[in-house]
């Protein structure tokens, strides 16, 4: 089984800017039940909140918030964006 990446633990890229790093990582990946609205309320007024997205979606990533949506968020998101492709 794989680590879920944990913005805080790095040290170069647009990372360094998230607000993210000012609080505990645990509150990116609440457990299955708890709500994200504390983490999502944070990502509204982060200067890298797009390119935390982007990052997100570039390498699938399938656990915790990024860019302010959670994993079922990004799994629409993505699965509208392949629709309106198709068509």
């Amino acid at each position: 089984m794989t680590t879920p990446f944990d913005p805080t633990d790095t040290e170069s890229g647009w990372e360094t800017d998230g607000l993210c790093r000012q609080v505990d990582p645990d509150l990116w990946f609440p457990d299955i039940g708890e709500r994200d609205t504390a983490a999502k309320r944070i990502c509204a007024h982060c200067p890298v909140t797009e390119k935390c997205l982007d990052w997100a979606l570039a390498t699938d990533e399938r656990f915790g918030v990024w860019g302010g949506l959670s994993p079922a968020e990004r799994r629409r998101l993505t699965h509208h964006d392949t629709q309106c492709r198709a068509s």
